[in-house]
């Protein structure tokens, strides 16, 4: 195993870390990092604070390809750190790894947001401030406002910080929000 010197960004061909290995990225390192899912976009002041605070990532291997801001599933119990965009509506968070910031080519290696906030990809209507599950049988890998009436809040895998919005920070079909996923 190597000491973590590389950008999270950073997608790799081989188990350069161990799956499920966890690294806690520090407010200042956030800061100045951004979000990978657009790097041309340039946040106002209101736009930082909303992706502000620590972030914890986990080291996956993709099993599909993995665009940035798409939510991650486990492919299979078996291999519990595998994983390709989410399929699954209002599919269990104990079944989701995280939320990619950058594009894992399928059978490649990298690091997934598992909690704090991330770029989410994000069906239209999600508005802010509502909690947020997977969404995957519509458009794999995105999330949408959570609606189970029987309560289940195992279901909900963060909360919305925008509104979906062509004038969100990330553009339309984009939310950032603050996700806390128990990889």
């Amino acid at each position: 195993m190597s000491v973590k010197t590389e950008a999270l960004s950073t997608v790799y061909s081989a188990e350069v870390y161990n799956l499920g290995t966890k690294y806690v990225q520090k407010a200042d390192e956030v800061a100045a990092g951004g979000s990978g899912v657009n790097t041309a976009t340039v946040l106002t002041a209101a736009q930082k604070l909303m992706l502000a605070g620590e972030r914890t990532w986990v080291f996956i291997k993709s099993t599909g390809t993995i665009a940035a801001g798409d939510l991650v599933k486990r492919t299979a119990d078996t291999d519990a750190y595998a994983g390709q965009q989410d399929n699954s509506s209002e599919g269990s968070k104990y079944d989701m790894l995280g939320v990619a910031d950058h594009a894992i080519a399928s059978g490649s290696y990298g690091w997934i947001i598992c909690k704090g906030a991330a770029v989410v990809q994000a069906e239209a209507g999600v508005a802010a401030g509502e909690r947020v599950s997977s969404d995957g049988d519509n458009t794999a890998g995105e999330v949408d406002t959570w609606t189970d009436g029987a309560g289940n809040s195992e279901n909900i895998v963060g909360i919305a910080l925008e509104t979906e919005s062509s004038s969100a920070t990330f553009g339309a079909g984009y939310v950032i929000a603050r996700i806390d996923i128990p990889s």
